[in-house]
C-alpha cells in the first residue's frame, strides 16, 4: 500500500473488512424520541365501539346504552298528528249551497241586464245562451277556489273547507267532480245533499274528499 500523503487512496487502497463495532457502553446515546403532541379525539371510544358492533352485527349492552345516554337507547317516538276537524253539519251545507246559488242568479241576472241593454231581448231561444254563461261561470267559480283554497266563496262564508285528506288540498280533477256533483244535487232538488247526514254528502263521495267545519259547531 502506498502510504504517501499526496496520493490519492484507489480502489484497491480501500480495507476488504468492516471497521470493528465498538462495545455497547462506549457507543453514543441516541436521542431521546419526543412524543408527538396528543391531538383531540374526532369520536368517542363509545361511538367507535358501537359503530363496529353494529358493522359486525353485535347488539351493544345495556351498560353501553347507558352511557350513550337516553338519545341513543332506542328510537324517537313518532309526533302524534293533529285530531282531526269535525265533519260539516248539514246545517252549514245548506248555507254555503245557498250563497252560492245567490252568486249565480246575481251573475245570471247580470248577464241578463247586460244583454237588453245591448238590445239583445231575453227570449226563450236565448235562454240556452245565458244557461251557458252561467254554467261557465260556475265552473270558474267553484273549481278554482276549491283547487287553491279548499272551498268556494259560499263555503267560506259558512266556515267549510274541503280537503283531499285532513291537511291535503284538493286536487283539479276533484275540485271539478265537485263541481259535476253540486250540480247534480241541485237538479235533484237538493235531495243527495240528504247524504250529509252520514258525514259525507255525494258531492264528497263522487271526489273522494270530505268537508269539514273550520269551527265547531254552535250547541244546540
Amino acid at each position: 500500500m502506498n502510504e504517501d500523503p499526496r496520493h490519492e487512496p484507489g480502489l484497491f487502497d480501500l480495507p476488504l473488512e468492516p471497521p470493528p463495532t465498538p462495545p455497547a457502553a462506549e457507543r453514543a446515546p441516541r436521542a431521546a424520541v419526543r412524543p408527538r403532541g396528543e391531538s383531540l379525539p374526532l369520536f368517542s371510544e363509545a361511538e367507535i365501539e358501537e359503530a363496529l358492533g353494529g358493522a359486525l352485527g353485535v347488539e351493544p349492552t345495556a351498560a353501553e346504552l347507558a352511557e350513550l345516554g337516553p338519545r341513543r337507547a332506542g328510537p324517537r317516538p313518532l309526533p302524534v298528528p293533529p285530531p282531526a276537524p269535525p265533519l260539516a253539519p248539514l246545517g252549514r251545507r245548506g248555507r254555503a249551497a245557498a250563497g252560492d246559488l245567490t252568486v249565480l242568479a246575481a251573475a245570471g241576472v247580470v248577464a241578463a241586464a247586460g244583454a237588453s241593454r245591448l238590445g239583445v231581448a231575453v227570449e226563450a231561444a236565448g235562454l240556452v245562451p245565458l244557461a251557458l254563461f252561467v254554467l261557465s261561470f260556475s265552473f270558474v267559480y267553484f273549481v278554482i277556489p276549491l283547487a287553491f283554497w279548499g272551498g268556494t266563496p259560499g263555503m267560506i262564508w259558512s266556515g267549510l273547507v274541503a280537503r283531499n285528506a285532513v291537511t291535503e288540498p284538493l286536487s283539479f280533477g276533484q275540485s271539478v267532480r265537485r263541481w259535476l256533483g253540486t250540480w247534480l244535487t241541485w237538479a235533484l232538488a237538493g235531495l243527495p245533499g240528504l247524504l250529509a247526514l252520514t258525514g259525507r254528502s255525494l258531492t264528497d263521495r263522487l271526489s273522494r274528499s270530505a268537508t269539514y267545519a273550520l269551527t265547531p259547531p254552535a250547541p244546540g
